[in-house]
Formats: structure tokens, sequence, C-alpha cells
């Protein structure tokens, strides 16, 4: 059964279906978007009005939408090319080809065999409409081709079909282009070329959401993206969890359970300070233009100096994990590296253990953290975008005794499903350690009812699916998010790019005005040592002035936050505040006048 809000989902997917274009369905995390349109092509596939559909997934997904399609009982018309056999997927795909159905097949596999896929070595299929081997086309977390640039996109975009259809909670990432990127995608004719759409609202709306933008800047931005909203309005459906709890009564208390998502701000211990600024300030340090490689270092350095150190590793080569990386360590790099790691802060070899937790000020309050939360009874989900960090924390909690479920990059596929299931079902195992792009991606965690992310992603959504692991549809628990963040780190910076990032999607894409928290100067700075140190947060200290007339707390979390703050932590921002407020714009005045800009003519 579909809640109302899934029903809006399908009328407006057939209000496209009967236009002859394309969509994007991009619902919060967790809202049922497969089961959508899933039920939407069961409906064209009963009425007979399609035969042919392409299903392109990450290889993660595969076996969920095998049981969503079946819910709706397309189980028969179900073609599963995403096997590594390529007999199997030869004949699925033949058999498709002749006799119609949902192929299911994966991102890697388009990109190899797209001529195959496409058709160009088939022919007498029987197409209904001119031309078009394929009904539909639908990209699962259709944010994978967000660069245009690459092979993926090209080859995905050949493919012939009357309709496409990209499905993804967070549809800007980065940057306006990844949005344009889609949109082009599934319906070239609303954006115009590339160009054209960074001429008319790129660049406006990038340069207005700077918090230094001139009073015309603000307002021209503004104008531009009420301007784009209002154009992708037919294309482009986002209903957030909020409003959706809220208007159809999902939970028994007819209201959504609550998240805090908390801001931590840590201190870097003695030796991490010291590694931190004895690497800045060393000739591996490239100050002028940092490499991915220096960046990644000082990353490290901010979650446990033992990922950079590699005592065992180094020795005999580059770091682990960078292998792929440009601008590799040479020889001399790494001795000196090393050898500043080990003697810097005046530590010897055997001071440096996993198990040492003064030597990182993550591990430290994780385990501290852990104590509490498991004590309580809370059921707790650890995120980490490295293995090694991950392996870190596993040996600590595992010194202590705690029981875990895991799941990384190394885990197959087929173990997924029964791992999940185990810690749905467990109640003696509390912890669930995972990589944030293996486990943040199509798993329902809703065991859990807090969530630690050990450190920021450059880019947002991957914490934001992080975090919807466990909040979303079945969650009948409040939930608190703790992502940690280094004071006065590479890590702040991240952050304010987060909330940048995060800045442009909300003006593409909602109604109101947002707030302008930060402009490029101020994200730029954080690559040098903090001139207030490492134990105070400028952005803490900036989130608290914006925001710290709108908290709402009850005793429990004013409770916990009270236990936090005696962890010898630097603060605590906020997380969910970020763009509650409509900001105002400025009043222009008689020299502020912004020039005309002529608007682009709607498709319908």
């Amino acid at each position: 059964m579909l809640y109302p809000f899934q029903l809006q989902g399908l009328r407006w997917l057939w209000f496209l279906h009967c236009r002859g274009t394309g969509g994007i369905l991009g619902d919060d995390m967790g809202l049922g978007k497969t089961i959508q349109v899933s039920a939407f092509l069961a409906g064209l596939f009963h009425s007979g009005l399609i035969r042919r559909v392409l299903v392109v997934v990450p290889k993660t997904l595969v076996t969920h939408w095998i049981r969503e399609l079946t819910l709706v009982d397309l189980e028969s018309n179900i073609r599963d090319c995403s096997c590594p056999d390529v007999n199997v997927r030869k004949s699925e795909l033949q058999y498709a080809f002749k006799e119609g159905g949902v192929l299911l097949t994966t991102y890697d596999i388009v990109w190899k065999y797209y001529n195959t896929i496409r058709g160009d070595f088939y022919h007498d299929v029987g197409d209904d409409e001119e031309g078009n081997l394929w009904n539909y086309v639908v990209l699962d977390e259709a944010h994978l081709i967000k660069n245009p640039k690459t092979q993926r996109f090209q080859r995905i975009s050949e493919i012939p079909c009357v309709h496409r259809i990209a499905i993804s909670g967070t549809p800007i990432q980065n940057n306006l282009e990844e949005m344009w990127a889609l949109f082009y995608f599934c319906c070239p004719e609303v954006l115009g070329d590339r160009d054209e759409f960074r001429e008319r609202y790129e660049n406006y709306i990038n340069r207005g959401n700077e918090k230094d933008a001139t009073n015309p800047e603000k307002h021209i931005g503004s104008n531009v993206a009420k301007e784009l909203r209002e154009l992708i309005k037919p294309y482009f459906l986002r209903r957030m969890k909020d409003e959706v709890y809220f208007a159809t009564s999902l939970t028994n208390e007819n209201t959504l359970p609550k998240k805090n998502e908390l801001i931590i701000w840590l201190k870097l211990t003695d030796y991490q300070r010291k590694l931190y600024e004895g690497f800045l300030n060393s000739h591996i340090f490239n100050k002028m233009r940092p490499r991915l490689l220096d960046i990644t270092i000082l990353k490290n350095i901010c979650d446990h100096p033992d990922p950079l150190i590699l005592k065992k590793v180094a020795a005999e080569g580059t770091l682990e994990g960078m292998e792929d990386m440009d601008g590799k360590l040479n020889g001399h790099d790494m001795a000196r590296l090393k050898n500043m790691a080990l003697n810097v802060a005046g530590y010897d070899d055997d001071a440096l253990q996993v198990g040492q937790l003064e030597v990182s000020c993550k591990l430290s309050f994780i385990m501290s953290l852990l104590k509490n939360l498991l004590e309580e009874g809370h059921h707790v989900l650890i995120f980490s975008q490295t293995r090694k960090m991950l392996n870190i924390v596993q040996e600590a909690i595992s010194l202590k005794g705690y029981r875990f479920f895991r799941i990384d990059g190394t885990t197959k596929i087929s173990a997924r499903e029964r791992i999940v299931k185990g810690f749905q079902e467990d109640f003696g195992t509390q912890i669930f350690l995972l990589t944030t792009k293996v486990g943040g991606l199509g798993l329902t965690l809703t065991k859990a009812d807090r969530v630690i992310v050990v450190g920021p992603d450059w880019n947002p959504s991957i914490d934001n699916q992080s975090v919807d692991r466990a909040y979303r549809i079945g969650q009948t628990k409040d939930v608190i998010v703790y992502r940690l963040m280094t004071a006065g780190t590479i890590e702040e910076k991240i952050y304010r790019t987060q909330i940048f990032k995060w800045g442009l999607f909300r003006t593409a894409t909602e109604q109101k005005e947002q707030t302008r928290y930060f402009n490029q100067r101020d994200i730029q700075e954080l690559l040098s040592l903090p001139a207030q140190g490492f134990d105070v947060s400028s952005t803490q200290k900036q989130l608290q002035t914006e925001h710290e007339q709108q908290l709402d707390m009850d005793e429990s979390l004013r409770e916990h936050l009270d236990f936090l703050e005696q962890q010898g932590i630097a603060g605590v921002s906020h997380h969910s505040l970020l763009f509650s407020k409509t900001e105002v714009l400025p009043t222009l005045n008689e020299n502020d006048h912004a020039p005309a800009r002529k608007r682009r003519r709607k498709p319908f």
C-alpha cells in the first residue's frame, strides 16, 4: 500500500508520461522513491502502454530493486543483467529485446556494453515508437552521471528511449552544473545547453549566495533562483520527510520523530597538533597549490595519526589507501614524513598503538560517547570514510568487549542483507561499523537511534545519506547525530564548503530566501595555521551567534549536551538549525538598481 504522498508521485509521473517527457524524482532520502517508480511502471505494463524498460542502478541496489519490483507484481518481467557472467547477461538482454520487460543492470555494465544495450546489433525487436528501443530509461542514484564530460554520462545519454526518469535525493551535490546534467539527460529542452545555463543562472546564483555579495548581486541571484525554480517545477518533484510526516500521519503520534544533528568540535591532541603544524610547515606541503595527497594527509592527522604513519607499511612503499592519488610522495619525502610523525611530538614507536586513546581526539571521544550510549540502551551506527579508521575504531571497541556488525567495500553484496537483518533483529549487538561510500547507500537501519559520522566528506550528500540510514520511514525513536570535526583544521574548511554547497542546492530547489553563511575567502583561509589556535572553532562561534536564539531543547537533550561538554570538547554546533531561518534581502537604494534580465521561454 502506498502512502498519499507516494500516490501523488505516481500522478506526477503520469503527468510527465502524457507529455512525452521526463523528470527528476528528488524526494528526500528514505521516502520510498524506488517503490513509487516501480508502482508506476507496473501500472504501465499492466495497461499495455509500454514493453521495454531499462533500469540502471549501483550494483549494491540490484537486490533492492528486485524486491520492490516483485512487490508490485512485476517479478515475471524482471531481466537481471547485472551478474558477472557474460552469457547470462547476453541471454537476459536478448530476452528483453524480443519479449520486453524490465532490464535491470548497473552503471558499469552500461558503460562497457552500451553499444549492445542501445540495440546496435538488434533490429527486429518490434519497436512501438519510432526508432526508440526503450520506452523508459530509469536511473537510480542518478547523480552518478553528474559530470557531463564523462563517458558514463555520454553513453547513457545515447541510449534511445521515449522517456527518461532520474531518481536522486541529492541532485545537486557540489554545484549547479550537476543539476543541469540531470535535466539535460531527462528533458534537455528545459534548461538549454551548458553555456546558456551558466550565463543565465549559475553565475548569478553562485555570486548571490556568497556572504560578501553586494545588495544588487543578492537581489539578482535571488530573482534568478526564483526564475529557475519556476522553470524546473513541472519536471522536478521533491518532498521532505518533515512535511510528509505532518501531512500524512505516518506515525501513531502524528509527528515525525525528532532528529538532532550536532557538530562536535574536538581539540586535537598534543601529538596531533604538533604533527599537523609540522606538516603544514614542512617543504612537503604545497602552500600555494595543495595536492590531493596533502589534503588527505591533513585529514588523516585529524582522524588518527596511525593511518598516516603506518609503521609497518610506510617502509615498504606509499601510504595505504593513497595508491590511486596524484602527487605521490617520493622516497625522501616519505622518510621525512615518517620521521616527523615519530619524533616531532616526542613519541616513541611503542606509544603509537591503536589502543592509545590519547593519540587521537576522535577515538577518545568516540569511546567515551559509546560507553554512555550503550549503557542507556541505544543502538549506534559509526560511519567512517576509510577502512583504516574503521579498523582503528573496531580494534578499540573490541578491546572493550563490545559486539558489533560491520559493512565496508570488501563485504560481499550477497552478505550485506544478512548482516543488516542481523543488526535489525539482534538485540544484543548495539554497534554497526560502516564506510560511508558503501554503508550510506540503500540500507535501512532504523534499529539505530544514534549515528556517529567520524569526519566530514567534501560532498555533503555522502554524510547526509549516512545519517538517513537510520532516519527514514520506519524509525519510531528520536535520533541524535554526532558529526565529528576538529577545530581549526582542514575539517573546518570542509564543513564550510559543505554548508556553501548545501546552500546552493536549497536556493535552486526551495522557495524561501536562504541564509548566506560564508564567502570564498572564509573557506580558503583554513588551509593555514589557525590564528586562534586549535582549541577554538571560528565556525562554531559564528553559527552560535547566528542561531543561539533558536535553540529549543527538552531536558533530556540539555542533560546530554552537558555530558558532551564535560568531555573536553571545543564546543557544539546545532547542524539541524542550518538554513532554518528565512533571510530578508536588504533594501536596494536608488543607486543599487539591478539590470533587467531576459527570461527564458518556458518549454510548455
